[in-house]
């Protein structure tokens, strides 16, 4: 059975960039799973234009398809709201319900919160107007590269709240719209996520420092997550030890 993996890029990347940036992830999976690439919906400025002038006289026409940068929203320490979101997730379901199912979703940075933020959601989809009547099944998991826990107030309840444990259909339970379940047995709770998921952390991350995206872990406790530490900063690891931690952590869902 082949998996199929979505998979979110960064802050100023797109779907034609990371595939390139992931071109070892992608070539030691390429017997178990097939990944698919999207790019945000908003256009997101280009961070080495520092001034308003140079953003008003730059124009993207003059860049490479991989260079336009794109995101899935926008913030800032002062202005915590994710600015965009809500129009990211709408595009976010449409590709699951059209190009899906999918097994699991793997993201970079900014892409690997909003993975881990779809994953809670999918799980527990009342949580969302836009998600409520997805149809979408679960994730069977996540691989979280650089992640961290979202500064939007409203999307960091949905890791701290307390929810029912869900179970499969043939453990003899369901689960209704409201994210509750039906079934003879006491129900037991988490907080957090309940699928399966692996973290890779940059010991020298300087964008998002290891401290950080060790942050999201604590909302991962249902089952024990996979955590991948490497020397170097802001990126995929490539190296053999790292091909072979991905290829062994995605083999357990095939």
């Amino acid at each position: 059975m082949t998996l199929r993996i979505l998979c979110l890029h960064g802050y100023t990347q797109n779907a034609l960039s990371f595939t390139k940036k992931t071109a070892v992830f992608r070539k030691c999976l390429k017997d178990i799973a097939d990944l698919v690439y999207i790019t945000a919906p908003h256009i997101v400025p280009i961070p080495t234009l520092t001034t308003i002038e140079e953003r008003q006289e730059d124009s993207l026409e003059n860049l490479e398809p991989e260079a336009v940068p794109y995101g899935w929203w926008t913030s800032s320490p002062e202005k915590p709201t994710y600015k965009g979101f809500d129009e990211s997730l709408v595009q976010l379901r449409e590709v699951l319900e059209k190009q899906g199912p999918f097994d699991g979703v793997m993201g970079f940075s900014q892409g690997a919160s909003m993975a881990s933020l779809l994953q809670v959601l999918l799980e527990r989809p009342h949580l969302s107007e836009i998600m409520k009547d997805c149809t979408h099944q679960p994730f069977k998991f996540a691989i979280i590269v650089s992640g961290f826990e979202p500064r939007d107030a409203e999307k960091m309840t949905w890791y701290t709240n307390q929810y029912p444990v869900l179970k499969a259909k043939d453990e003899g339970s369901t689960t209704d719209k409201t994210g509750e379940q039906e079934g003879e047995e006491k129900q037991e709770h988490l907080h957090g996520v309940q699928g399966a998921s692996m973290h890779v952390v940059g010991r020298n991350d300087v964008i998002i420092e290891p401290e950080r995206s060790e942050g999201l872990l604590k909302h991962y406790s249902f089952k024990t997550p996979t955590v991948l530490y490497h020397d170097g900063g802001h990126y995929l690891p490539s190296n053999a030890a790292s091909r072979q931690a991905y290829k062994a952590f995605v083999q357990g869902f095939v």
